[in-house]
C-alpha cells in the first residue's frame, strides 16, 4: 500500500488523518438519492448549507472555510484545508492542504457490493484540475491536471499533467507530462515527458523524453526495422537504464539489456538485439561494454608510439545479407615519444567514428576501412602541463588481415589532417600552414590492430 504521509511531518500527517477519518463518519447509506446543489457554503462537513449529509449532494460550486465534502463537484470548489468528493468530479478543486476524489466512495460496503458498484459503472474520475499544498489524490483516472507542493497520486491512468514539489505517481499509464523536484512514477507505461531532478521511471513501455539524474524505462520502442514501433524515447541524465532500448540514451552511464538504439555517454553497457534482420544502433563513449575490444599499436608523425584501445558496437552484424559489418568506433589513445627529440612529450586523446569490415568470398573478414574524428591533449614537457593543449584530427585508415595463422592481426595505414590552436616550436613542416597562433598539417598512421 502506498504511504501517503511518508514525506509529511508528524503534525501534518496527523491533521491529514483526522480530516480523512472525519469523512468516514459521514459515509453514505448503501442506497442514496443524490440531490443537486448549485452552491454549497460551509465550515466543515455537517455544518454547511447542505446540512448534516453533504455527501448526498452534487455541487456546482462549493466554498468551505475548513473542509468540504460532497458526492461530486461540477465547476469550482475552494477549501481552506481539504476537499473530499466520493464520485467523479470535474472543474477546479483548490485546497490549502489536500484534495481527495473517491477515497470515501466505498466506505461501509462489502466486497460484493463494491464489485456490483463497479459493474454498474462506478468510477471516481477527475475531469479537471486539482491544486493543493500537500497532496492531490484521485482513486481512479485523471483527465486534466494535478498540482501540489507535495505529492500527486492517480490510482488509475492519467491523461494530462502532474506538477509537484516532491513526487508524482500514476498506478497505470500516463499520456501527458509529469514534472517534479524529486521523482516521477508511471507504473505501467508512459507516453510524454517526465522531468525530475532525481528520478523518472516506468516499468513498461516509454515513448517521449525523460530528463533527470536517473531515468529508467522497461521498454523503449524503435522506429527502425520490419515492424517499427510508432513511439520511441530519449533518456537524458546522469544514469539511464532500459530493458529493450530502441531510442536514444545520453548520459554519463547508459545501460540497455538489448539495445537497437543509440547510446552516447561516458560509459555504455549494451547487448545486441535478437532478430537476425533487425539492425543494431551505435554506441559512442569512452568505455563501451557488450561487444568487442581491440588493442592497437601504431606510429604517427607526432609520436613514436601510440597505444589504443578500441571498443564499439555493430550496426548490422545480424543482417544475413550484409557483405560488410559496420561498427561504431571508439578509441582511447595514449601517445608518447620515449626519445625526446621534439617539444612534444606525450598525449592522450579520444577517437570516434565508424569502422567497416568487409567479408571475403569464404565468409571471413578480409579487410577494413575506418573514418574517425579525434580530439585530445598534447603535453609539451615531461611534467604535466597546467594548461590544456588541444589537438584535433580527421582520419581515415585501411587495414588487411594477415594469413590464417595470424588472422587476428591487421596491419594498417592511414592519413590524417590535424589542427592545433597553439603549438610548440618543433612541429611537422610538410605541407603545414599557419592559422593565427595555430597550425594545420597532414599526417600519417602506420601500425597493427589485433581483432
Amino acid at each position: 500500500m502506498l504511504n501517503l504521509t511518508g514525506g509529511c511531518s508528524p503534525k501534518i500527517a496527523t491533521l491529514c488523518f483526522i480530516l480523512f477519518f472525519s469523512q468516514l463518519l459521514l459515509a453514505q447509506p448503501k442506497k442514496v438519492k443524490y440531490k443537486k446543489s448549485k452552491l454549497q457554503l460551509g465550515l466543515f462537513p455537517g455544518l454547511s448549507t447542505n446540512g448534516i449529509h453533504p455527501g448526498r449532494f452534487d455541487n456546482y460550486f462549493s466554498f468551505n472555510l475548513f473542509t468540504g465534502y460532497g458526492h461530486s463537484t461540477k465547476y469550482l470548489e475552494i477549501n481552506g484545508l481539504a476537499g473530499f468528493n466520493t464520485y467523479a468530479s470535474s472543474g477546479i478543486h483548490i485546497s490549502g492542504l489536500a484534495n481527495f476524489l473517491g477515497g470515501n466512495g466505498q466506505a461501509g460496503l462489502t466486497r460484493r457490493q463494491i464489485r456490483e458498484q463497479y459493474r454498474q459503472g462506478y468510477e471516481a474520475n477527475l475531469s479537471g484540475i486539482q491544486v493543493a499544498g500537500i497532496i492531490n489524490y484521485v482513486i481512479k483516472n485523471t483527465f486534466g491536471a494535478q498540482a501540489a507542493l507535495g505529492i500527486n497520486i492517480t490510482g488509475g491512468y492519467l491523461l494530462g499533467s502532474q506538477f509537484s514539489g516532491l513526487v508524482n505517481y500514476v498506478e497505470k499509464f500516463t499520456i501527458g507530462t509529469q514534472v517534479s523536484v524529486l521523482a516521477n512514477f508511471s507504473k505501467r507505461s508512459m507516453t510524454g515527458v517526465q522531468v525530475a531532478v532525481l528520478l523518472n521511471t516506468t516499468q513498461g513501455r516509454y515513448a517521449g523524453i525523460q530528463i533527470g539524474a536517473f531515468n529508467h524505462a522497461g521498454v523503449i520502442g524503435n522506429l527502425k526495422g520490419p515492424s517499427p514501433d510508432l513511439g520511441t524515447a530519449w533518456q537524458v541524465g546522469l544514469v539511464n537504464t532500459a530493458g529493450n532500448m530502441g531510442g536514444w540514451q545520453m548520459g554519463l552511464l547508459n545501460i540497455g539489456q538489448r539495445v537497437t538504439g543509440t547510446q552516447i555517454g561516458l560509459v555504455n553497457v549494451f547487448k545486441g538485439g535478437k532478430s537476425m534482420d533487425y539492425p543494431d544502433g551505435p554506441a559512442f563513449g569512452l568505455l563501451n561494454f557488450g561487444y568487442y575490444a581491440n588493442p592497437r599499436v601504431y606510429l604517427t608523425e607526432l609520436f613514436a608510439t601510440n597505444y589504443g584501445w578500441v571498443t564499439g558496437k555493430p550496426f548490422n552484424a545480424r543482417v544475413r545479407a550484409a557483405s560488410r559489418t559496420v561498427y561504431s568506433y571508439n578509441e582511447l589513445v595514449f601517445s608518447t615519444n620515449y626519445q625526446r627529440a621534439t617539444d612534444i612529450y606525450w598525449g592522450i586523446s579520444y577517437r570516434a567514428g565508424i569502422i567497416s569490415f568487409s567479408r571475403s568470398l569464404t565468409g571471413g573478414i578480409s579487410h577494413y576501412f575506418s573514418f574517425m574524428a579525434e580530439a585530445g591533449h598534447v603535453n609539451w614537457r615531461q611534467q604535466t602541463d597546467r594548461g590544456i593543449n588541444m589537438r584535433y584530427s580527421l582520419l581515415m585508415e585501411a587495414g588487411i588481415r594477415l594469413a590464417k595463422k595470424l588472422a587476428f592481426i591487421y596491419p594498417f595505414i592511414g592519413l590524417s589532417y590535424n589542427y592545433m590552436p597553439e603549438t610548440p616550436g618543433n612541429m611537422p613542416e610538410f605541407l603545414a600552414s599557419t592559422v593565427g597562433d595555430g597550425r594545420l598539417w597532414p599526417g600519417y598512421t602506420v601500425g597493427f590492430m589485433f581483432h
